[in-house]
């Protein structure tokens, strides 16, 4: 039997790329999307749960019976004057409901300027990080709250923290805390979201990709 997943943030550049491999790996996949009709091409292929991340009894739904849950969510990088505690609020949430059923994975992209409270930085990623400061103030501040969260939740977690993600092809590399280049490749970060669905080697860290 197939082993059910969870999409979040399905209908954007990542989310798309992102059920076409899980589909290729064979999985069941159900999808939360605000519109059905952004998920058209795959209506015959997963399930598609219609609503709104902010929307908790919706969160509820499209977790149901999935053993993992990969989320490409996170604010516009030029938003302003968005609610931040939304994020924070959904995201508590979920971590209050997988912690409950105590065997769900849940896999979130983060950024390579995001830090643990008490992280220091390498230049490159403290250069990136006040860059992004001056241009994406609130996408800085939510996933820096997200990882806080996840910190202190008691889930089986990884937030994977790129760079620019770009459609490009390559290698790529992986590790604890240094920027490995730029930019990563969309298919290569979808397809390291999905080997670690059943890989612990990065539980409850948050590891830094990039093309080498």
């Amino acid at each position: 039997m197939a082993k059910q997943i969870t999409i979040f943030g399905a209908t954007g550049f990542v989310g798309k790329k992102l059920i076409r491999l899980a589909i290729e790996r064979g999985y069941k996949i159900k999808a939360l999307a605000r519109s059905k009709n952004k998920l058209k091409e795959f209506e015959s292929k997963i399930e598609i749960i219609e609503g709104d991340y902010f929307d908790l009894n919706k969160i509820d739904e499209a977790i149901h019976g999935s053993s993992a849950i990969l989320s490409t969510i996170g604010p516009p990088l030029k938003a302003k004057g968005i609610d931040e505690s939304k994020y924070h609020d959904s995201l508590n949430h979920l971590i209050n409901r997988l912690e409950k059923k105590g065997s769900t994975k849940f896999i979130n992209i983060s950024g390579a300027a995001i830090k643990f409270p008490d992280e220091k930085l390498s230049f490159k990623r403290k250069a990136l990080r006040l860059m992004l400061n001056l241009m994406a103030q609130q996408m800085i501040n939510v996933k820096d709250g997200e990882l806080e969260i996840l910190t202190n939740s008691n889930i089986d977690f990884i937030s994977i923290r790129p760079p620019m993600i770009k459609d490009i092809q390559g290698e790529y590399s992986v590790n604890d805390n240094s920027l490995v280049s730029m930019s990563v490749g969309v298919d290569q970060i979808c397809n390291f979201m999905l080997d670690n669905i059943d890989n612990d080697q990065w539980r409850r860290k948050a590891p830094l990709i990039g093309n080498i």
